[in-house]
């Protein structure tokens, strides 16, 4: 009798995750059949420009618009939509654990549709958007490992929509496997895209109109952004190339050896760096033990300072949840949110409110962040480099989270 119930159990959750694939893929319905009637009082449609050297797959449903083999640059614009029920800070997909089998406009975050153009029609369109927005300002996001064309969109969508970013939001998404075991196939095609993100965010800081382009990169995606910004670096000594205001690299997969004593040194076409880092990164520590090499996006005792380069920010923001950029649910929005918004912003380090590292070269996000204005009177954080020798300033340290073996098999065995 158990074994009957125990079959039976089985045979319902497995039909269900078929169901449930089989609706999120294949052939599903098109944009217009999911949005429901008067859409526009329950739904946020964000509008992301995006760059690609994705192939198209040649399917119609946009969450499989674009596959994962590399192929020529190529522009397009896409509509995300954001339901009235959404939670800062997160992505509402469809959970077979609720029993939603398919997206709803209503509930889930979802890529509405994908539109490639040409090259020109995509110049064009940009810059109107920039020209009627407040800001006249843009960003571009560079997704990571295990990102595919349409989980990049909603992230890029929701980051736009939660930050309330007066700008457009644009992305580059470059032929990630979309697959946990594809790490090394990952990196092959980050290396790929190396030159097409070039030839993309060149583009749009030169000939899109917006006064100020910010950068974010996240996990994998700052191999490839750090590499553009030392390649433009460098170029800078014989042809005139654009500066970046803003760039944020999120949980960096990158050799932090490298970085600090071959790049860092060498970045000159961005006002601003800000790097945030975390000692719970599960990616991260697995990477580590891939490359025999410590990460610059690791945080805790694995923290590397820049004090030599003063235009670099380190932010350790273990203490918070590191949501923001991974594909999932997120909540940090007290925390790194507020500190990400106020950094694009143009805010000064020393007056986001956040903690002293105790290497004296670095910052903490202590957790739930209240705004500035919040704060009480005269009363924020300073730079060391800033304090006089009267003013106290508190130090937070933070301590790693044990690891085990079987936390590192987790990674890899999501089972």
């Amino acid at each position: 009798m158990r074994n009957g119930f125990r079959i039976f159990t089985l045979g319902i959750v497995c039909t269900a995750s078929f169901i449930y694939g089989c609706s999120l893929g294949g052939n599903p319905r098109s944009a217009s059949d999911h949005l429901p009637k008067n859409y526009e009082k329950t739904l946020d449609i964000v509008r992301v420009y995006y760059g690609t050297d994705r192939t198209p797959t040649g399917e119609r449903s946009p969450n499989n618009y674009y596959g994962s083999e590399p192929t020529a640059l190529q522009y397009g614009i896409c509509e995300v939509s954001i339901p009235s029920t959404h939670d800062y800070g997160e992505i509402e997909r469809p959970s077979i654990w609720k029993l939603e089998f398919s997206e709803n406009p209503e509930r889930h975050v979802m890529l509405q549709s994908v539109e490639a153009l040409l090259e020109d029609e995509f110049l064009k369109d940009l810059q109107d958007e920039v020209k009627y927005s407040e800001s006249e300002e843009a960003f571009v996001f560079v997704h990571g490992y295990n990102v595919s064309f349409a989980h990049a969109a909603r992230r890029t969508a929701q980051m736009a929509h939660d930050l309330k970013f007066q700008g457009p939001p644009i992305m580059f998404s470059w032929p990630s496997q979309g697959k946990l075991p594809g790490y090394v196939a990952d990196m092959t095609s980050a290396d790929f895209a190396k030159d097409h993100v070039l030839e993309f965010v060149e583009k749009i800081a030169r000939d899109s109109g917006a006064k100020k382009v910010h950068l974010i990169a996240h996990s994998m995606g700052n191999r490839i952004v750090t590499d553009v910004l030392k390649n433009l670096s460098e170029q800078s000594l014989y042809r005139d190339v654009p500066k970046f205001n803003q760039v944020i690299l999120a949980a960096p997969d990158i050799d932090a050896r490298t970085f600090k004593y071959e790049i860092a040194p060498k970045i000159t076409q961005a006002d601003r760096v800000t790097i945030y880092a975390s000692s719970n990164d599960k990616a991260l520590k697995a990477s580590q033990l891939v490359h025999q090499g410590r990460r610059l996006g690791q945080g805790g005792v694995e923290l590397t300072v820049f004090p030599e380069q003063k235009f670099i920010d380190m932010i350790d923001a273990s203490q918070v949840d590191f949501g923001l950029f991974e594909l999932g649910h997120a909540s940090y929005a007290d925390g790194l949110l507020v500190d990400v918004q106020r950094t694009l912003a143009g805010a000064p380090v020393v007056s986001r409110g956040l903690t002293a590292h105790e290497s004296q070269f670095a910052w903490l996000v202590p957790g739930p962040l209240r705004p500035v204005e919040d704060l009480p009177t005269g009363i924020q954080m300073a730079s060391l480099e800033t304090l006089s020798p009267d003013t106290v300033v508190t130090k937070e340290t933070t301590k790693p989270s044990p690891v085990n073996g079987w936390s590192w098999w987790k990674i890899f065995w999501p089972f």
